[in-house]
């Protein structure tokens, strides 16, 4: 009985409620719920609480509300699916790093903490305990991506090819360097090299392209010669890089004259996911 006292609505929460639920919309601001409620910022904000404290609205930012519709019952279930609210954060966005990397099962690690591509720097948001993180990328970077399905939810996601040249080009997003080599490794019967390189093109770091050459031949993988080739020649004379960040790893290390990378991290945790 409490519940279903609970989700009742008052004349003045239904204004804002029913229309979303007639409209199917799922997401409506402060200033919308102002409008509705003719001008009036304080009966705004008390309706407002009342629909939060009645579960029919879910915070998503400040100013920003989640519809929790009349399907989901007296007890307002809400979504599981963490990844139908992060995409109602910023436009455009990817899921990215090892969120898209966990998707395709190229990594099995859990984690509480969901990445976003996005072509600006947003604050982290923080929903039911999970962690929403954005990544500002340049323009050049942000491609690679499209709708895809996620547990009968649409949203964008990296594809294959660009979720491991995300992972490469930003370790410390996707487990530190040991996940990527095992990233890379499992990705590798699934990826479209044509589109790899393509991709490796467009991306223009020559960093990742090292990285990614070091790691493919640390974990055996077989990548086709054509792509091999174009990796290559986008190397320049003399462009070494380090393996890792400096910062986490130091600057000591030998010298892979292929790839012209200097491996400063420790075999054993280059490949203790392998």
């Amino acid at each position: 009985m409490d519940n279903n006292l609970s989700r009742t609505l008052s004349p003045l929460e239904s204004k804002v409620i029913l229309p979303l639920e007639w409209l199917e919309q799922p997401i409506i601001s402060r200033p919308e719920i102002v409008d509705v409620l003719d001008g009036s910022t304080q009966r705004a904000d008390r309706v407002i609480r009342s629909l939060l404290a009645k579960n029919w609205l879910e915070r998503l930012s400040n100013g920003r509300y989640l519809l929790i519709p009349a399907n989901r019952g007296p007890e307002a279930i809400r979504d599981s699916n963490m990844l139908a609210i992060g995409r109602y954060f910023v436009e455009p966005y990817y899921f990215a790093y090892a969120t898209a990397a966990a998707h395709y099962r190229f990594t099995s690690q859990s984690r509480t903490t969901v990445w976003i591509a996005a072509t600006k720097q947003i604050p982290d948001r923080t929903v039911r305990d999970t962690c929403f993180r954005f990544i500002g990328l340049v323009s050049r970077k942000f491609f690679g991506y499209a709708a895809t399905k996620v547990f009968n939810e649409g949203v964008d996601m990296s594809d294959r090819e660009k979720t491991v040249i995300d992972c490469v080009d930003r370790p410390d997003l996707a487990g530190g360097i040991g996940e990527v080599t095992r990233i890379v490794a499992r990705a590798a019967r699934e990826l479209n090299w044509d589109t790899f390189s393509k991709y490796a093109v467009q991306f223009d770091s020559i960093t990742m392209v090292q990285r990614f050459g070091y790691l493919a031949r640390r974990a055996s993988v077989g990548v086709p010669s054509d792509c091999l080739r174009q990796l290559r020649s986008l190397l320049r004379k003399n462009s070494r890089s380090f393996l890792a960040s400096t910062r986490r790893w130091g600057k000591t290390g030998h010298y892979d004259p292929e790839w012209q990378v200097i491996v400063n991290v420790p075999d054993r945790e280059i490949m203790s996911e392998i």
